[in-house]
């Protein structure tokens, strides 16, 4: 992990020349290994510098892609932050980005302060502008998606059962033969861009309305409807109100059955990988909580679906709001 001070140093001069800054705050939030700063130039320009490693191979052409995508997407939402400039420190070991800092809280812990009726308006809120950002089309040149999926499940099975790993309290062989069953459904889905981590803690609220959507760093192209998987392994969690509001209004409000099995199968899919990156991530970062985290998201996905025998989660079946 990159010393803060000293990643800060090398970019410092280039930072310094494009805004002018007066002040600098870190700001440690994510599971992110990018450092963040808020740069303060006077009282209402303020900007977000993201600072990245090169350590690894494609990373930079990967942070260049995405600095473009980010600058592209205000074309479809005026809620994604303006994307200013992007560099490389002078010894190449790091680069940056610098956007606009957007002034509000975080929808997750905007959401714990508002009535479930005002949380459901705000969700329905997120669903349009994400069905915005789907707006933006993918490169032509991409693979098959359904492919693609089908061969990162079975490289992530196949390490999750190197590892001795098990689902606890899942019937292994009944998950398997219901993704064998369904997968079908993905076949020929296209591709459209993805944010890839939509979920309220990259969202910024601001005054009881949504005002920013932030962290663009795992962004992807593919089907719309993979970009709800925060919303089964995380979202539900933190607000059912905002969760429902978010598929509402992405849909309009009538939600098609090809959504639901497809989102059943994206679910079915993501049980063994959130599995085997909570071991990852706890054996790399010394995090084994983490461990305990992803076993407790994957028994609520599988018993919302009751076992996968229903494509539509109970907590969005159920809701009366």
């Amino acid at each position: 992990m990159m010393d803060e001070r000293e990643a800060f140093g090398k970019i410092e001069a280039q930072v310094r020349e494009l805004t002018g800054y007066t002040a600098v705050q870190s700001i440690p939030k994510g599971f992110s290994f990018e450092q963040k700063y808020l740069l303060s130039c006077s009282d209402t320009e303020r900007y977000l510098l993201r600072i990245a490693s090169l350590s690894g191979p494609g990373v930079l052409l990967h942070k260049q892609a995405e600095f473009e995508v980010v600058r592209r997407l205000r074309n479809y939402s005026s809620l994604v932050p303006g994307a200013h400039a992007f560099g490389v420190s002078d010894d190449g070991s790091l680069c940056f980005m610098l956007l606009d800092f957007v002034e509000g809280t975080d929808g997750e812990t905007a959401l714990g302060g508002l009535a479930a009726q005002d949380q459901y308006r705000l969700g329905v809120q997120a669903g349009k502008e994400l069905e915005r950002l789907h707006a933006m089309p993918a490169p032509a040149d991409l693979p098959d998606w359904s492919g693609a999926v089908s061969a990162k499940y079975a490289r992530k099975a196949a390490a999750f059962d190197a590892q001795g790993l098990r689902l606890p309290g899942i019937d292994r062989a009944h998950l398997s033969w219901y993704i064998r069953e369904n997968i079908p459904f993905i076949h020929g889905a296209g591709r459209t861009f993805l944010h890839g981590d939509y979920h309220p803690t990259n969202l910024i609220v601001h005054d009881g309305r949504l005002a920013g959507i932030i962290d663009f760093n795992r962004y992807d192209w593919g089907d719309p409807v993979h970009d709800f998987l925060k919303t089964a392994f995380f979202t539900r969690a933190i607000s059912i109100p905002f969760s429902v509001g978010q598929i509402d209004g992405y849909h309009e409000g009538s939600v098609p059955s090809l959504f639901w099995k497809k989102y059943a199968v994206y679910c079915a899919l993501t049980l063994v990988p959130d599995l085997l990156w909570a071991h990852d991530y706890a054996s790399k970062c010394g995090f084994p909580d983490e461990i305990g985290r992803s076993e407790a998201r994957v028994r609520r996905v599988y018993a919302d679906h009751e076992g996968f025998e229903m494509d539509i989660p109970g907590w969005y079946r159920d809701y009366e709001g």
